[in-house]
């Protein structure tokens, strides 16, 4: 929404304040919708030469006192204790034919291509690698990457995007359990490695994109790449993960849309105890769109070991759930929603699973 127009100025004001009712096997909670506000400014420097500089916070609307994640989108929001946190914080130049250049904390180019099935609300976001660590995917370079200088440019419907990200560090990880924190903690415990005792170091890691895109079909694929720097015993491992695309339509458009990614990861994820393992992963998404502003929504994320070591030692880790729901565009203001998620999850031997919950809610955009 601009809340300033000048002959060369642009200044707007964007993001959306979001509450979600959810049923979690029986238990009920009222969560953040992942809550956002941002600036953007823009300059037109000369008739080729256009600035921009984007500040977006993330805000929690809702403390209700335990970790419940919604999301990918939202893992940092449930990491952060402040009621505002940073989320994407960037300067840019573009011209009309030599591209875009860009610098700060911004999307990466590897969601240029895995953005597609990333839509639901309430879930999703969790097989592809965006998010990784258990975070908004800002040290590894894959989601709102910390520290990147990016470039992107496209020659008719054809994309290209390449990213370079200085040297990063974190704690990452899930956090303890709260059943691990009691006298007599259940076995499975006994393998669990707070976060607060794991930092992830990366040197510099670099990502690429190639995509093909003409409004109605998106073809593309991506790579993301660099060396970590394990705390906890002072490996030195090479992190990659490559993800593949295809969409059709638009997303609250009449009629389809559809979505289908698939990735592969090594050493790119971490299972529920923080241990590091190769993977593959795949999203789908199918939305299709009434005249009344309805969107029926319907899909799958599925993320899977595939490494034979930590299987050997640990069992199969199966992060695996299936998406159904409606959204109602209420003009341009609202969205309106339900969702549910029916888990398929098995984790290890025990073959530990994730929840079932069903929600609705609103996000009011501004």
């Amino acid at each position: 929404m601009p809340i300033h127009q000048g002959e060369t100025t642009q200044l707007n004001v964007g993001g959306w304040a979001g509450l979600a009712f959810i049923n979690i096997d029986g238990d009920h909670k009222l969560v953040d919708s992942s809550s956002r506000i941002n600036l953007q400014f823009k300059r037109q420097m000369t008739p080729d030469w256009q600035a921009e500089a984007k500040l977006e916070w993330g805000y929690n609307l809702v403390d209700g006192g335990d970790n419940f994640t919604l999301n990918g989108d939202s893992l940092q929001g449930q990491r952060e204790s402040e009621f505002l946190f940073s989320r994407l914080g960037y300067i840019a130049l573009e011209h009309q034919q030599y591209g875009r250049f860009s610098a700060g904390k911004q999307w990466s180019i590897y969601y240029d291509v895995a953005q597609h099935t990333d839509n639901f609300i309430l879930t999703g976001g969790m097989a592809l690698g965006v998010y990784n660590f258990n975070t908004d995917g800002g040290v590894s370079g894959t989601g709102r990457a910390d520290t990147a200088l990016q470039y992107r440019n496209n020659w008719g419907n054809w994309y290209l995007g390449l990213q370079y990200q200085a040297r990063t560090e974190d704690e990452v990880g899930f956090e303890t359990p709260d059943e691990c924190n009691l006298d007599n903690p259940p076995p499975q415990c006994d393998n669990f490695i707070d976060y607060d005792d794991i930092e992830i170091e990366y040197d510099d890691s670099w990502g690429a994109k190639l995509a093909y895109d003409d409004g109605r079909w998106f073809v593309g694929a991506a790579i993301n790449s660099g060396n970590i720097d394990d705390s906890r015993d002072n490996d030195v491992d090479k992190d990659s993960v490559y993800v593949a695309t295809i969409k059709y339509g638009q997303l609250y458009q009449p009629g389809l849309f559809a979505a289908v990614s698939s990735a592969i990861g090594d050493h790119h994820e971490l299972d529920n105890n923080n241990r590091l393992f190769d993977s593959s992963g795949a999203e789908l998404m199918l939305a299709w769109t009434t005249d009344q502003n309805l969107t029926y929504v319907v899909g799958l994320n599925s993320l899977r070991s595939d490494d034979a070591d930590y299987e050997q030692n640990y069992g199969d880790f199966k992060r695996e759930f299936y998406v159904a729901g409606v959204h109602y565009q209420w003009e341009d203001g609202a969205l309106v929603f339900i969702e549910g998620q029916l888990d398929s999850s098995e984790f290890g031997f025990s073959k530990e699973d994730d929840d079932n919950f069903i929600g609705i809610g609103v996000r009011f955009f501004f």
